[in-house]
């Protein structure tokens, strides 16, 4: 992996990718640039991936990375001459720290813009947009305020809506101290034991307010009927926190 710096002009940009260019020139193309930009005076730390013509924005879960949700070998798994990735940490989370986040419910719709900005900084439109658990609800809210600039949509283990077993699902998860410690040290690999202890409790309060306050609907469910980009949505057996994958196809107009 490269650390760079990169500072929001112009400029920098152009050096930025002027460096993959001659990296990928010198049959560098594996390589997995690190960097952080300056977004509406917020650090954004973000890796990018190939140099192919399909440009790509992944978006890691709660309380996640794009190091833990999106590690090298998931990267490596795509051809770097077909596609280009760029894994963003949104506000708050991995190297888009300090300050450290603030969960709310509205927390996925801020975080949208800053994927927007951070592909047009890096001159990455037209893009799809891929989001993980958390990231899913995020990448709902780019794909729409995004248009014509995303081209299509990946959802993965998504949940736009919680009912009652997903509300005690998440109390039952509040606190770290009665998880399973294989279970806590995936996340403890990228942040302190605090950090996790925080995050994962302010994350099931805003998902108990969703439920008590809002009818159990996030802000990104209001979106999803009016999305007419081509969507993917997959879910694994053992994802918990998810709607039912046929609920997006009785609200996306183009999904699979």
């Amino acid at each position: 992996m490269v650390n760079t710096e990169s500072i929001a002009t112009n400029g920098a940009l152009n050096e930025n990718e002027a460096s993959l260019k001659a990296e990928n020139g010198n049959a560098k193309a594996e390589t997995i640039v690190e960097t952080t930009t300056i977004i509406n005076d917020t650090k954004i730390g973000y890796c990018i991936y190939g140099y192919g013509a399909v440009k790509l924005l992944f978006i890691c879960g709660g309380v996640g990375c794009y190091k833990k949700d999106f590690p090298e070998p998931v990267l490596r798994a795509f051809d770097p001459s077909l596609y280009t990735i760029v894994c963003i940490d949104p506000p708050g989370y991995g190297t888009s720290r300090p300050p450290d986040r603030k969960q709310e419910v509205n927390r996925c719709m801020k975080d949208a813009v800053f994927c927007i900005k951070l592909m047009e900084f890096l001159h990455m439109t037209p893009f799809s947009v891929l989001g993980w658990s958390e990231g899913a609800r995020t990448a709902v809210h780019v794909a729409g305020q995004g248009k014509q600039m995303v081209r299509s949509m990946v959802l993965l283990a998504a949940g736009t809506r919680i009912d009652n077993r997903g509300a005690g699902i998440f109390r039952g998860m509040r606190n770290t101290n009665q998880w399973l410690p294989d279970a806590l040290e995936v996340y403890l690999q990228h942040y302190p034991k605090e950090f996790v202890t925080k995050q994962w409790a302010d994350l099931c309060d805003v998902v108990q307010q969703v439920y008590d306050l809002l009818g159990g609907r996030f802000p990104s469910d209001y979106v999803l009927p009016n999305l007419k980009l081509p969507s993917l949505v997959l879910t694994g057996g053992m994802d918990r926190f998810c709607s039912d994958p046929k609920y997006f196809a009785s609200v996306l107009p183009n999904c699979k």
